[in-house]
């Protein structure tokens, strides 16, 4: 349906798109990521775009949440509500825009309509917060990966925008709460005078925690960890 355009200027833009092309040409072969729009609160799937039927063969507007949990793998499955139920632990502790800092991701099989299997990675983010401060829909995005062979045991990753880094939701290194505390600070840019002051504790204090970090880490120094736990 077209919408009449009064604003001569805007009419210009508007006809500019590149999105106005006329040519019937298309390029299936380079499109490899879908997305939609995931609505929390009525685990209902609210949109979802073109490209979804493009790459799994299944009709975007009746494919449900039902749909896409019935199609994963049977082998991923566990390892599927394993990342959902550990993510969603970690968003119920958020509250209003802190939602909109964080990136959720990990790898699955989906089998698309032919019988065949692709492995997607998942990559989920807040899109609404309620009133209240809940997270209400999401966007979800599906990257088809060709040359993925096999899947670590544990490739789910949450990603800190707001401070460009991976947590270290496993705490995979057994650190204690203080330690934990601490690397947080250092990869806020703090050194030991500053992160001691802000702990009330001595320097020395904090020297003796981040030499302990480095030698549980095994990391020769912060930056070595923190790229580390980039990885």
């Amino acid at each position: 349906m077209s919408v009449e355009i009064r604003n001569d200027k805007w009419k210009n833009l508007f006809e500019k798109q590149s999105s106005k092309t006329t040519t019937a040409i298309t390029n299936e072969a380079l499109i490899d990521s879908y997305y939609f729009i995931f609505d929390c609160s009525l685990n209902v799937i609210s949109f979802m775009n073109a490209a979804f039927s493009t790459i799994t063969g299944y009709s975007a507007s009746t494919f449900t949440v039902d749909n896409l949990i019935s199609n994963i793998h049977p082998d991923d499955q566990p390892y599927f509500f394993e990342c959902e139920d550990k993510d969603l632990q970690f968003k119920n502790n958020l509250r209003f825009n802190e939602h909109f800092n964080y990136l959720y991701s990990y790898t699955y099989r989906l089998r698309i309509k032919d019988n065949s299997y692709i492995t997607i990675r998942q990559t989920c983010q807040a899109l609404e917060v309620s009133n209240q401060g809940d997270l209400t829909k999401t966007l979800v995005i599906h990257q088809r990966i060709n040359d993925y062979v096999e899947r670590p045991v544990n490739d789910r990753r949450i990603y800190d925008k707001s401070r460009n880094i991976y947590l270290d939701t496993e705490n995979c290194y057994k650190l204690t709460k203080r330690e934990l505390e601490i690397l947080e600070l250092v990869k806020d840019g703090l050194n030991s005078t500053e992160i001691a002051d802000k702990l009330c504790t001595s320097k020395y204090t904090i020297d003796t925690h981040r030499k302990n970090i480095l030698n549980k880490t095994n990391s020769n120094n912060f930056i070595d960890l923190i790229r580390k736990l980039s990885q």
